[in-house]
């Protein structure tokens, strides 16, 4: 339990010490150019490329049939499209 005013027997204590150096106060998770906004003025949406379920799926069993051949370089191919 968390130890604080309301609790003073508990055994875990949460201090908030602030930014240590080299912190960031937010992350940036998109890679692109091109973000889209969303209702929130703050939030981003990212517009990437992707295959579609089908496309997807016979890219995967193509490199699981080369990974049961043990073709390690048609599967490495097969990854190298994927990526």
């Amino acid at each position: 339990a968390v130890r604080d005013e309301d609790n003073p027997e508990g055994d875990i204590e949460l201090s908030v010490t602030g930014l240590r150096p080299g912190e960031k106060l937010y992350e940036e998770l998109l890679i692109g150019d091109n973000p889209k906004t969303t209702e929130h003025p703050r939030i981003m949406k990212a517009r990437e490329d992707f295959l579609s379920w089908p496309e997807l799926s016979k890219r995967l069993n193509a490199l699981n049939a080369a990974l049961d051949r043990n073709d390690m370089i048609a599967a490495r191919a097969t990854l190298a499209e994927l990526v």
